[in-house]
């Protein structure tokens, strides 16, 4: 219920006291929210102007024309290069899938807009699909949307936002929530990707993945010239990555992703011989999806069948299989026909957890592992990684110092 009502406020030194005048309303989120005038006139014209949380004329406009005002607002931003077209089309497939599958809601005026009836849009789609994964990146657009008519002037408030998805259950304790392969493995591939036809390539981009902790987007978008040698190693700035929908060049995916990382001497020993096994690696015009095709550099990874960029499929069966083949780490299983199909032990991604693993055993703090793999919270380090600084020794003797500090009347520990 909206309402104006006239506020005294301190009398000054002269002993006059000044009067404003003070709506409140209740706002989209459910909370009593108020702002003062110093005319009733301008609080009632205020009132008159929002509904519900509403400002101008948007009291007509359904959740669903919200979220497509926004896909179009972000459309420009891909046609300006600015955002990435995976994005925007992962906003389209929200609203065509799960939010139109709601038809009560997609329809549900600003006007009407409530956090609990948000909620329940949210409960309802958890019934619907079963996926956790899929409420919480519906939640994330949801609340987009609607900070967006926030700018738009068409929300006073964010009715998503208090909105909330249950959490995943975490792994009971003595879980890991990862599998780090053995190293008798680590050791197979290295020797493997050192063996094969392509050995200048492969050694270059297992040791890339295993000691520098590359997101696989990333190595195959890195430019040829974003490497540097020094006479201990080598530095790789990473600063693009190719998309692997459309095999498209765009920024990284954060801030943090934006990062310089260290290579030892014997990576930047293999990305030498790479180099000069693979020739000058010309630029290119290439176009990010805006239709505006530029000139970039060539890449350390172009693609070998004469591409400029390396598509993930390709990568993945030209190269990666192989690698994989010829260390013993593919299994041969049949399909639903009965053929067989080569399974393989586990994905390049898995190596970026590897190199993560190796620089915690080496002693380094949970900080520097976020920056050296970009992650953009520590939060995210430790989820994954938390279990693996561990130290079996030091707990021993943190549980015998504790049991020291609490002794007995009679002078002996408890």
């Amino acid at each position: 219920m909206a309402n104006v009502r006239k506020v005294a406020q301190r009398a000054r030194k002269d002993g006059t006291v000044r009067i404003s005048w003070r709506a409140t309303w209740t706002g989209t989120d459910g909370q009593r929210q108020s702002k003062n005038f110093p005319k009733k006139g301008d609080a009632d014209a205020f009132l008159k102007s929002i509904g519900s949380g509403l400002v101008g004329g948007s009291a007509s406009m359904t959740v669903e024309e919200l979220a497509r005002a926004h896909y179009a607002y972000f459309d420009g931003l891909v046609r300006e290069g600015i955002r990435e077209t995976s994005t925007r089309d992962g906003y389209g497939l929200q609203i065509s899938r799960h939010l139109l599958a709601d038809r009560a809601f997609a329809r549900l005026r600003l006007s009407e807009l409530t956090t609990p009836k948000c909620q329940q849009f949210l409960d309802d789609l958890l019934i619907r699909s079963g996926s956790l994964d899929i409420v919480k990146r519906l939640r994330r657009s949801l609340v987009t949307w609607c900070k967006f008519g926030q700018r738009k002037g068409w929300l006073i408030a964010n009715p998503a936002q208090p909105c909330s998805v249950e959490r995943m259950v975490r792994p009971e304790a003595g879980q890991e929530q990862l599998e780090i392969p053995p190293k008798e493995q680590l050791t197979a591939l290295l020797t493997a990707a050192g063996e094969g036809p392509d050995a200048a390539r492969d050694a270059a981009i297992v040791r890339m993945l295993m000691f520098g902790g590359f997101r696989i987007s990333e190595l195959r978008g890195l430019a040829d010239d974003a490497v540097a040698f020094s006479g201990t190693g080598a530095i790789a700035k990473v600063r693009e990555k190719l998309e692997r929908q459309y095999n498209r060049l765009g920024r990284v995916k954060s801030a943090r992703a934006r990062r310089d990382v260290p290579l030892g001497p014997a990576t930047a020993r293999a990305l030498k011989a790479w180099r000069l096994k693979r020739g000058p690696s010309a630029a290119f015009m290439h176009d990010a999806g805006d239709g505006k095709p530029k000139r970039v550099a060539g890449r350390l990874f172009p693609c070998p069948e004469g591409g400029d960029l390396w598509d993930y499929d390709a990568f993945m069966r030209r190269c990666w299989l192989q690698i994989m083949t010829r260390a013993g780490l593919v299994e041969q299983i049949p399909d639903s026909k009965g053929k067989n199909r080569p399974v393989i032990a586990f994905g390049p991604h898995v190596l970026r957890h590897v190199a993560a693993s190796l620089w915690i055993e080496q002693g380094l703090r949970p900080k520097k592992v976020q920056e050296l793999l970009g992650h953009s919270t520590l939060a995210m380090t430790m989820d994954l990684y938390g279990h693996l600084w561990r130290d079996e020794a030091e707990d021993a003797a943190l549980a015998q110092a504790s049991e020291g500090l609490i002794a007995t009347s009679k002078g002996r520990n408890v």
